[in-house]
């Protein structure tokens, strides 16, 4: 059985130090920016941004995400965070669980490109989407970084009966083999990209991929895409893989098996929105949810992945998890 290691979140080349790689989700600029501080004082070796990078959605115009995004760089440190790699969420796509119906989508990506598109040493692949991809090398290993685009392709959900019930809070599954997740040319796109040569390929998903037991926005939503990934992923050009998400307000670690293969899912989500009344334990979980503010780092070393662990915005640690 192989080891797929999928995180819901790579950079510089050390010596004999490991690499540290921080990854999150969910910042609101008009909410503390105290975590910011923290993370800069790491002296990190990259950063990975997995959506809602800022909040535009309520009342959604181009001054509006101009505006988050403008009031964001004032205090993000980004002199102090490394090489990094962002997608987006609805938050910052513009339209709360939209998808490719939102008809401001091109603006919202023409802005986001804006923003972060200097800071990343990425090439837009496509003329619409954010979708984008990296190889870095770290510790020795090819590491092949890959941010997928769930939002500007994602075709229709299916809406619950009953809003909060408790494992369909917001959706249930639509089994319409037509609604797409990416769109048949990124689906093309991230195919050759797995056809890359790679040691490890870290790939960034803005919503939960095996996370179950939950009605918000996910993967399982759409399951035959789901299953469309996970087919793709293992037919991928040999590598370790870890698959990293945010979107949910809470931290934590998923499993699941498919086929022959250990799916693990981290996910760091809740810069500075965590859901802190959060009560759900999902039946895929390992361990205890993260329900405070924070943000997680990847520790790569010359023999691979070795740990992810989370902190609060005053830099505590949280919780530890390490791939054996």
């Amino acid at each position: 059985m192989r080891l797929v290691i999928c995180c819901l979140l790579v950079c510089s080349v050390g010596a004999a130090a490991n690499t540290r790689i921080g990854f999150g989700s969910c910042f609101n600029q008009d909410k503390s920016a105290k975590i910011w501080k923290t993370i800069g004082d790491l002296d990190l070796d990259g950063f990975l941004f997995l959506g809602d990078n800022v909040y535009a959605s309520r009342g959604f115009s181009r001054a509006k995400l101009e505006a988050a995004y403008a009031k964001a760089s004032v205090v993000i440190p980004w002199d102090r965070l490394g090489p990094i790699q962002a997608t987006w969420d609805d938050h910052d796509f513009g339209r709360n669980d939209g998808g490719a119906d939102f008809s401001e989508r091109l603006l919202s990506q023409r802005l986001f490109w804006q923003f972060f598109g200097p800071l990343m040493d990425v090439s837009q692949p496509a003329s619409e989407g954010v979708y984008n991809s990296r190889i870095r090398v770290i510790e020795g290993n090819k590491v092949q970084i890959i941010a997928l685009d769930a939002r500007s392709f994602r075709g229709r959900l299916k809406p619950t009966l009953i809003r909060n019930t408790p494992g369909a809070e917001r959706y249930v599954p639509n089994f319409d083999v037509s609604q797409s997740m990416l769109g048949e040319t990124q689906w093309a796109w991230l195919e050759q990209q797995l056809n890359i040569s790679a040691d490890i390929r870290i790939i960034m998903s803005s919503i939960q991929v095996i996370a179950e037991g939950h009605g918000w926005e996910r993967w399982g939503n759409l399951p035959h895409e789901r299953d469309r990934l996970l087919d793709l992923l293992k037919q991928r050009e040999s590598s370790d893989l870890l698959l990293i998400s945010g979107d949910r307000h809470v931290g934590g670690v998923y499993q699941t098996e498919y086929g022959n293969e250990l799916f693990i899912e981290v996910t760091s989500s809740g810069l500075n929105m965590a859901w802190s009344q959060s009560t759900e334990y999902l039946p895929n979980q390992l361990g205890i949810p993260i329900r405070e503010n924070h943000f997680a780092v990847l520790v790569i070393s010359q023999y691979g992945l070795e740990r992810v662990t989370w902190h609060g915005d005053d830099g505590s640690k949280i919780s530890s998890f390490r791939f054996d």
